[in-house]
């Protein structure tokens, strides 16, 4: 295992492929990353921090760097007093929305967030109202509800599709998927913003007001199939109750609709080439449990991760006119497995797909420590199945202690960043 302090050898790169170093300086524990104002030139990068609330509400929770800084020290605190920050995203409306990966976690949104936090961060004070440090910047949007972020795909309008990382128990069927569709009133209808200036007011955001509703899948006997056998296949959207404090707890929600579950949802993205077309199509990864490392000759678990995509067909008298029609694109194995997040590379129909699982291998030999990998999977070509075409191992970590994690293409699909972070040194976006 190499845990040296030149970030750049703690991984093996594909041939053709170049690594460099952004940061040296980000919290051991970065996750996803946003890029801003935009991502044909990017100037900073935003990211997430997966801490847990400390007693003072002083831990970070979302850096931002500086991309023509010095990598040792181009890194800013901007929110503190999240539990477990973990999905960002950069809005259309040109905000950053960033969540908590915990059992009542929560979606901010932040305005103005290269101004926000200079000089002092700001922070979260009360984090089931929302009340914070900053409020004429940062918003809690309880219109989202409450579950253990980390996926999202976010339509132009607002219409955003998330899921709950949240494994199966004894009586829970795992993580549910979700669609939020903003108000006519506040539903955005503007161009993509490119200049970090936002065009709507906090009030007037999609996210200020908006219905949930949860995936069902099944079609026998009036949509009231659930559970292990449908989990995949065409079914309905499923209204949400709100609640009087906003607090919207979709967990419980999940158990009485009886919504589809999947073991521990993660990472999501948006098929922009398929909703250039008019087709609304998001994919993400169910990580499932592994016991050992990749290729093992001792596995306990072998519940290997997956990629599922969905599309949310229109259909004329559904609700929210619309119904979800979900495939599964990849099936992992020994090999590759334990999948975490993934992007679509802009312009050629790949996915990028990053390993986040354990790292001892029991081989013939003894027990050696293996890196998580990064996979390249390829489109489903005009052949007779609905899954990718095949998978290209393009990165492999050697640091055995990290996490390859945010992995996010600019526009060119030519540049990615990616946080390995890990509990030996300070995460490396590169």
């Amino acid at each position: 295992p190499y845990n040296g302090p030149n970030n750049v050898l703690s991984v093996i790169a594909a041939k053709g492929l170049q690594v460099s170093v952004v940061s040296n300086a980000t919290n051991p524990l970065a996750d996803q990353i946003a890029l801003w104002p935009n991502d044909e030139h990017p100037t900073h990068l935003f990211m997430a921090i997966e801490t847990g609330r400390n007693a003072t509400g002083t831990n970070a929770s979302l850096q931002v760097i500086d991309l023509n800084g010095n990598p040792d020290s181009n890194v800013r605190t901007v929110l503190t007093g999240l539990t477990s920050g973990d999905p960002i995203r950069r809005t259309p409306w040109g905000t950053i929305l960033v969540g908590e990966e915990a059992g009542d976690g929560a979606m901010y949104e932040i305005f103005d967030p290269l101004h926000v936090g200079l000089g002092t961060p700001a922070m979260i004070t009360n984090r089931a109202t929302g009340g914070n440090t900053d409020p004429t910047h940062v918003f809690k949007r309880k219109a989202l509800g409450a579950l253990a972020y980390e996926g999202l795909g976010i339509l132009p309008d607002g219409t955003t599709y998330y899921g709950d990382e949240r494994r199966p128990g004894p009586t829970t069927a795992g993580g549910a998927i979700y669609k939020y569709v903003p108000d006519p009133t506040v539903a955005y209808s503007g161009l993509p913003v490119t200049t970090g200036i936002a065009a709507v007011s906090p009030a007037g955001s999609p996210y200020a007001l908006g219905k949930i509703y949860g995936m069902r899948l099944g079609t026998n006997s009036g949509n009231t199939d659930n559970g292990q056998g449908s989990e995949i296949g065409k079914g309905v959207w499923v209204p949400i109750t709100t609640v009087p404090d906003g607090n919207i707890d979709l967990r419980l929600a999940q158990d009485s609709l009886h919504l589809t579950g999947y073991y521990r949802p993660e990472d999501m993205d948006v098929d922009e080439a398929a909703v250039a077309q008019g087709i609304r199509r998001v994919c993400w990864t169910n990580t499932g449990r592994m016991s050992n490392g990749g290729n093992s000759v001792v596995e306990e678990a072998a519940t290997y991760g997956e990629v599922m995509c969905m599309v949310d067909e229109l259909k004329t008298g559904a609700v929210t006119n619309s119904r979800p029609f979900v495939t599964r694109f990849f099936a992992g194995g020994p090999d590759a497995n334990f999948f975490d997040n993934l992007d679509f590379q802009p312009g050629t129909g790949r996915m990028v797909v990053l390993e986040d699982g354990e790292v001892e291998v029991v081989t013939d030999h003894g027990t050696e420590l293996r890196g998580n990998d990064v996979w390249m999977l390829l489109p489903d070509g005009d052949d007779r199945d609905v899954q990718s075409d095949g998978a290209i191992r393009i990165l492999s970590l050697t640091d055995t202690g990290a996490e390859p994690t945010g992995w996010i293409f600019d526009a060119s699909g030519e540049t990615a960043t990616s946080t390995f972070n890990t509990e030996y040194q300070t995460s490396e976006p590169c």
